[in-house]
Formats: C-alpha cells, structure tokens, sequence
C-alpha cells in the first residue's frame, strides 16, 4: 500500500486577461507573494514530491516552495484545468464562472466548446491514483486547480449536487489532503 499523503492545492490568485487563453493566465503580483508566504509553513516544509499541472499559474505557484527545499517540479497535464482554450476570451470574472457553473452542473455536454466535466474528472482522477501509486510514504504536493479539485474531492465524497457550490467556497492556495483515498482534509468549505 502506497501510504502518501497527497496536499492538493489550488494555484494561486490569476491576472484575468481577455486577449489571452485562459490555461496561459499567470498570476498576480499579489498572488505570487501569497504562494510565497503560503510556503513559510511548517506544514508544507517537508515535502518530498512537487507535481504541477501543465498551466504556468499552477508552476508559478509552485516555484517558491521547489526553490526553498531545492525540489525540481515534475509537470503533467493531466492535471490541467478542465480544457476550455478552444472557447471565447472572457472579459469578466462572472463570464467565467457563468461558464464553469454550467459545465461542471451539466458535467456530459460542453459549455463554449470547452472539455466536459465528466472527462476532465477522468483525466485528473486517473493521474491522481497514478500519482499515488508510483511513490510509497510521500509527502506531495499537486498544484493543480479549483475545477477539477472540486470535481475530485465531489465524486469521492459523492456530493455532485453541490459542485458550484464547492467551488465558490474556495479561495485561491485552498488545499485539501487525501490519505489512503480518504479525505482527511477537505478543500471545500461548505
């Protein structure tokens, strides 16, 4: 039994730039010293893996904490963000979340022609239990995203009707741990 323990954090606060695809946003000035002092835990100190999904806010986020404990940062794209560049550029934070409510609610069809729910929970939980069954007693670290985090953390604990909810509830560097596939702490706040 692979016995990790695998921290799942959301990556830090994003620059929302309309002509810009959104799996390319980077993040702000503010969220880049907050994934720094995130990172003066004691909690995140002894940290033996650091994965990142593809997207470089997720990198970015990851940076301070590889740098301070001299880690290389391994990245997958399985653990990207629910796919959604072939879609319109947003302009506003609440077109955004228009879209990503309608897509994880109706998680079989594809909203702005973005990647379904469905398939994007797929995609991640597949790699998350690769992830865990290639280290055995890890600490590790996956920056990943609120979308498919919450998609996770929802098929696990079975509360699919309250996904947007779930994802609302979170701030930007929320995480959640899972331990032997439980959920010892969860991302949500609700």
């Amino acid at each position: 039994m692979p016995n990790n323990t695998l921290i799942l954090l959301r990556h830090a606060e994003v620059k929302v730039e309309e002509k810009v695809v959104i799996s390319k946003w980077s993040l702000t000035e503010r969220g880049q010293k907050k994934a720094m002092d995130l990172f003066d835990l004691d909690f995140f100190q002894n940290v033996d893996i650091i994965i990142t999904s593809g997207e470089e806010k997720a990198f970015q986020t990851a940076y301070p904490l590889s740098e301070k404990l001299h880690k290389k940062i391994v990245k997958d794209e399985n653990l990207n963000e629910i796919s959604r560049d072939q879609g319109k550029y947003f302009k506003t934070k609440d077109e955004y979340l228009d879209t990503m409510k309608l897509c994880v609610e109706n998680r079989t069809k594809s909203f702005n022609s973005w990647e379904t729910a469905n398939h994007a929970l797929e995609r991640f939980s597949n790699t998350i239990l690769d992830i865990d069954s290639k280290y055995t007693n890890k600490k590790i670290l996956i920056v990943a995203h609120g979308g498919v985090i919450n998609l996770y953390f929802a098929s696990i604990l079975e509360q699919f009707d309250k996904i947007f909810k779930r994802f609302l509830s979170n701030s930007f560097l929320d995480y959640g741990i899972i331990q032997d596939s439980k959920i010892i702490k969860d991302i949500s706040r609700i």
